[in-house]
């Protein structure tokens, strides 16, 4: 039996050349030469001024973070459809999540939601999330309204790497912005994340808080100042193995992996044509997606099948995920949801599933995913 991996980095001979050079010269943690290219060649293609990478996306959410100011009682939006980091990131700094509620074409912030959000709660800054690599419809009217309020923007483009707004680059939005590179996002590294600004101030908190918030670490600062910290900091750089990993896939990017994810995505809308169930997000005008994940939803159905679909289709070789767990729904979290009669989030956690991915799938591979998931169906459901 063949088995459908939902997602995977494509590994080749560069990934382990640069591998191997570190390996050769024997310097494994921050700081190598190959994590520098890796930092300037990410800037250059968002055409960012400043990059940094960091050891995952989450730790680039909290120091992003913490750089812009976020402290003690500040309130920041997040959406109630995305990954838990997003709220755990704004607790870390023991600030209060806003939780407001998705639109449901492409699954990003709901402009309306928003503005009622900043109107009760007087946010000091707000996540804009773009999910599976599909740019949140809103952006541009989110982005105008927090100008008008001076509400400061984290943009998270973990899953939608090469995307674009009217042929603005997702990453290129916000006041700051941070990649997840974990294996299974657009480029992958094993665990790693990627912060970006165009504001040189918030850039060098940035590097400072993550680098233990030691201001004496460069090579032309005597020995004994190294280990004197300004106060909390983080140990958050990217080791120098990961940094050559990230080095060869944001090189072979634009050419390999993104031409193969927007075709997957494509592909899959072609063939996957029913009334059992439909692709969840839909392209906007002229936004482009990237199509990270390819995730389906089922209109009518009850949850308890739906988990029996997902686990059929694993026992055949098809490896699903479900939706996020909707954040208002994570009660260990000290957060405020922004109540409202639409509650997608939940819909789509209880009727939707995310299918095979990763960049090798080929034509006859999503027929034959598609073969799987018929049957199941007819079996199960109708």
């Amino acid at each position: 039996m063949k088995n459908y991996i939902l997602n995977k980095p494509i590994i080749g001979k560069i990934e382990k050349t640069y591998v191997n050079d570190v390996l050769n010269k024997g310097w494994l943690s921050s700081g190598g030469s190959h994590t520098k290219i890796f930092e300037d060649k990410f800037a250059k293609f968002l055409k960012i001024k400043f990059a940094l990478a960091v050891q995952s996306g989450t730790s680039a959410l909290h120091v992003a973070l913490k750089a812009i100011g976020i402290s003690s009682g500040d309130k920041v939006i997040v959406p109630n459809y995305s990954c838990v980091s997003n709220i755990s990131s704004v607790t870390q700094c023991n600030a209060i999540p806003i939780i407001v509620e998705v639109e449901r074409e492409t699954l990003g912030l709901d402009y309306e939601l928003v503005k009622k959000a900043i109107k009760i709660h007087s946010p000091k800054a707000l996540q804009l999330v773009h999910i599976y690599g599909f740019p949140a419809r809103d952006t541009e009217k989110i982005i105008s309204l927090c100008r008008k309020k001076k509400i400061l923007i984290l943009e998270d483009g973990s899953e939608s790497l090469g995307a674009s707004i009217s042929k603005k680059m997702i990453g290129t939005f916000g006041d700051i912005s941070i990649f997840s590179i974990r294996s299974e996002k657009m480029i992958g590294v094993g665990e790693g994340g990627m912060i970006l600004t165009n504001n040189k101030n918030f850039f060098l908190k940035v590097k400072l808080l993550a680098s233990r918030n030691a201001p004496f670490r460069s090579k032309k600062d005597s020995y004994w100042k190294k280990y004197f910290t300004l106060g909390e900091g983080y140990n958050y750089l990217m080791p120098h193995l990961l940094g050559a990993v990230g080095r060869a896939q944001i090189e072979k990017f634009e050419r390999e992996i993104l031409p193969k994810k927007i075709a997957i995505g494509k592909n899959y809308r072609m063939i996957m044509k029913n009334n059992f169930f439909s692709f969840l997000q839909k392209e906007i005008g002229e936004n482009k997606s990237v199509y990270w994940l390819n995730c389906i939803y089922f209109k009518k159905i009850q949850f308890n099948k739906l988990v029996s679909i997902g686990e059929e289709l694993m026992k055949n070789g098809v490896e699903v995920r479900s939706g996020f767990w909707p954040l208002n729904k994570m009660k260990n979290f000290k957060s405020i949801y922004l109540k409202n009669k639409k509650n997608i989030s939940n819909d789509i956690f209880n009727k939707s599933l995310v299918l095979p991915s990763n960049s090798n799938l080929k034509k006859s591979d999503l027929r034959n995913i598609y073969r799987i998931l018929i049957k199941i169906l007819k079996k199960k459901v109708f």
